[in-house]
């Protein structure tokens, strides 16, 4: 569980599994919602309640984001790392495979690719590659970068507070990092080497995050490494933590699930679509201004449905290795972080979402916004 959650995994199995339908039912009818709501929205009891849940989001959605949605794409920037971890295609111990690490001409021409589809979001990606791909490499080319987009977030390795200072004085506004699982022995057995190993060293890279002023700080938890309500009962937990400790920083939500990957990793706790759904839903239920993330790891009818639903923020045409946009045989070759489930264009993203009723938004955040 989350260090400072103030309720332990059994307490929380326990309650989960006392939960009737008639405590679910009055949870969603609540103008307001503590945690015991949360923890009622995600209980076995509540699956029988989707249908009106799904109602119940996306009016909340609709109060807070409008019939909007975002749309971002990630830029992979080096798939070079100095981990190990079960689960991930950039793990070290894939010695044979082919490695990468975009210099700065290739970053801008991959940059370019993805402006020519309309997006004005970009999130920077990045295996631990603290030589290769260094503080200077990253302001470098995000001092470029913030001339093309006028929003840049990163998902890269942990950095102290005044790395972090450093990236947000460049024109990186968003962070996100994903503890990818809060159970510390199964933390342990799945990160066999190299500096994420250190469970504690990881959860505190938010706290430099929010230290070092970004705007937003995003959360997230790998669906299928564990249990996956006692994981969104320690994501929530942590948002709420964040929020307290830094407030004027917004909090966001991913829900990323294991897709295959070279080594042939198997979730060890599996999630289905309608587990994920339900997840979601009460969290959109629970963190009513919150974005919500998924990315091109689910399918395309389902993100347009989470969408419509409970999502504020989708990525589209996604290449999850570097080079991937304008070199399609390195694409083929190289290592990738996951498997694409949603390998549509921007423009056919942004048709069915219009047929959801969504407006799609490329933009909005302003260079004004900046450091």
């Amino acid at each position: 569980m989350f260090p400072y959650c103030k309720y332990s995994e059994e307490n929380i199995t326990s309650y989960l599994e006392s939960v009737t339908l008639r405590d679910a039912e009055r949870s969603l009818a609540a103008q307001t919602s503590t945690f015991t709501d949360f923890l009622n929205f995600i209980s076995p009891s509540a699956a029988d309640l989707m249908p009106a849940m799904r109602e119940k989001a996306a009016m909340i959605k609709r109060m807070h984001f409008g019939k909007t949605v975002r749309v971002y794409s990630p830029l992979y920037v080096s798939n070079f790392c100095i981990n190990d971890c079960l689960y991930c295609g950039f793990r070290t111990s894939y010695c044979d495979h082919q490695r990468r690490r975009l210099t700065k001409a290739e970053v801008m021409q991959e940059a370019a690719i993805i402006k020519s589809y309309g997006i004005n979001s970009l999130l920077l990606v990045s295996g631990e590659d603290p030589k290769g791909a260094s503080v200077d490499y990253f302001v470098d080319i995000v001092s470029e970068l913030k001339k093309m987009f006028s929003y840049i977030s990163i998902e890269i390795y942990p950095m102290a507070q005044t790395d972090y200072r450093r990236l947000f004085e460049a024109g990186v506004h968003g962070l996100t990092l994903y503890q990818e699982t809060y159970d510390r022995e199964t933390y342990g057995k799945l990160h066999l080497k190299g500096p994420k190993s250190d469970y504690s060293a990881r959860l505190d890279a938010m706290v430099a995050g929010g230290e070092a002023g970004f705007y937003n700080l995003g959360l997230g938890a790998l669906l299928g490494l564990y249990n996956w309500r006692s994981e969104a009962v320690s994501l929530a937990a942590h948002g709420l933590w964040l929020r307290k400790k830094f407030w004027r920083s917004k909090i966001q939500f991913s829900f990323p699930r294991i897709t295959p990957v070279e080594g042939g990793f198997d979730p060890l706790a599996p999630v289905n679509e309608a587990e994920l759904e339900q997840l979601m839903l009460a969290f959109r239920l629970f963190f009513h201004e919150a974005d919500l993330y998924i990315s091109t790891r689910e399918s395309h009818q389902f993100r347009a449905l989470s969408a419509r639903n409970c999502a504020s923020h989708v990525s589209a045409a996604s290449q999850v290795v570097p080079g991937g946009y304008y070199d399609e045989e390195q694409r083929k070759q190289d290592l990738g972080q996951f498997t694409v489930n949603d390998s549509c264009s921007v423009e056919q993203v942004s048709e069915d979402l219009a047929h959801e009723g969504l407006k799609v938004i490329f933009k909005d955040w302003d260079p004004c916004l900046g450091s």
